[in-house]
C-alpha cells in the first residue's frame, strides 16, 4: 500500500512532468491574459484524469486475479460458487469504468453550475482519497483461493467492499453540482 507521503510524491511527479511537457508555443502562450487561468484548469483536469486511470488499473489487477479464481473454481469443479464470483467481477468492472470514465470538471459557458480551480482541487484529492478503499480491494482480491474454506465469506466482504466504493464513488457528483449539502 502507498503511503501518504509517497503517494504525494507520486501526484506531485505527476505534476511535474505535466509542467516538463509543455513546449515553446505553451509557455509563450501563458503570458496571454485569461490563458495561464485556463490551462491550469486543464492540467488539473489532466492530472485528476491521470489519478482515476491510476485508480482504475489496480481495480482491473483485481479483475485478473478474481477471474484467475474463476478459472479456478470450474476446474476444481465447484460450481456452486461461480455465479457469485461472476456478479462480483460485474459489480467490480461497473465501478472500475465509472472512476475511470467519470467527469472532467467540465462546464459549459452557460451553466448554472461552474466548476472552478478550487472544486477541480477537491475533485482530485477525492479522488485521491480512493486509493486506500482501493488498496483493501487489492488485498483481499490477492487472497482468495479456491481451497479457504471461508471463500463464500471473503467473496462476500470483497463484493461490501466494492459496493462501498462505489457508493463512495457516488459522491464524487456532489462535489461537482453541490447537491446535497
Amino acid at each position: 500500500m502507498v503511503d501518504h507521503e509517497s503517494k504525494g510524491e507520486i501526484m506531485a511527479g505527476i505534476d511535474d512532468r505535466i509542467e516538463e511537457s509543455k513546449n515553446w508555443f505553451e509557455r509563450f502562450a501563458e503570458k496571454i491574459p485569461g490563458y495561464r487561468g485556463y490551462k491550469q484548469k486543464e492540467l488539473r483536469r489532466e492530472a485528476d484524469k491521470i489519478e482515476r486511470v491510476y485508480l482504475a488499473e489496480h481495480l482491473d489487477s483485481c479483475l485478473g486475479r478474481i477471474d484467475e479464481l474463476k478459472l479456478d473454481l470450474v476446474n476444481s469443479g465447484n460450481l456452486k460458487i461461480v455465479g457469485e464470483v461472476d456478479v462480483t467481477m460485474r459489480r467490480l468492472r461497473k465501478v472500475r469504468d465509472r472512476i475511470q470514465f467519470a467527469d472532467y470538471g467540465y462546464a459549459g459557458l452557460f451553466d448554472t453550475t461552474k466548476v472552478g480551480v478550487q472544486k477541480l482541487d477537491e475533485l482530485r484529492m477525492f479522488d485521491q482519497s480512493l486509493e486506500s478503499e482501493a488498496a483493501g480491494i487489492r488485498e483481499l482480491a490477492a487472497a482468495l483461493a479456491v481451497d479457504s474454506p471461508s471463500l463464500g465469506a471473503d467473496i462476500k466482504l470483497l463484493d461490501d467492499r466494492i459496493e462501498a466504493l462505489d457508493g463512495r464513488f457516488s459522491e464524487r457528483e456532489h462535489l461537482i453540482s453541490g447537491a446535497g449539502r
